[in-house]
């Protein structure tokens, strides 16, 4: 297989910086790559780990989320509608309903 154009010039600029360069500084130029690379690994790995993290993560529907905060509140919530459970959270949190209005009477806590 013939050398064409581009690969001359690959080569032509590899033997002018090991002319240009001396050849102790090689290794440490090699070496500052190698980090390079591994930080850039290591780095592509968290992100790719953080992101598979969120996607394994359980999404909940909005009854769900209801719920769950009913629970944190220590609301019961078993034979109760769901308008029944939301205006007892909205209760809780210092907001009043008014016939499918809500209003803030203070500032609800988090």
């Amino acid at each position: 297989m013939a050398i064409h154009e581009l690969e001359w010039l690959i080569i032509a600029v590899i033997v002018t910086v090991l002319i240009l360069w001396d050849p102790g500084k090689i290794p440490k130029i090699a070496k500052a790559i190698a980090e390079a690379k591994r930080e850039y690994e290591k780095a592509v790995a968290s992100l790719s780990e953080q992101l598979s993290s969120e996607e394994g993560k359980e999404h909940l529907t909005g009854d769900e989320k209801i719920l769950e905060i009913a629970g944190e509140l220590g609301i019961r919530t078993e034979g109760r509608t769901r308008e029944e459970i939301v205006k007892e959270i909205l209760e809780k949190l210092g907001m009043q309903v008014e016939e499918g209005r809500e209003t803030v009477e203070g500032e609800a806590t988090s």
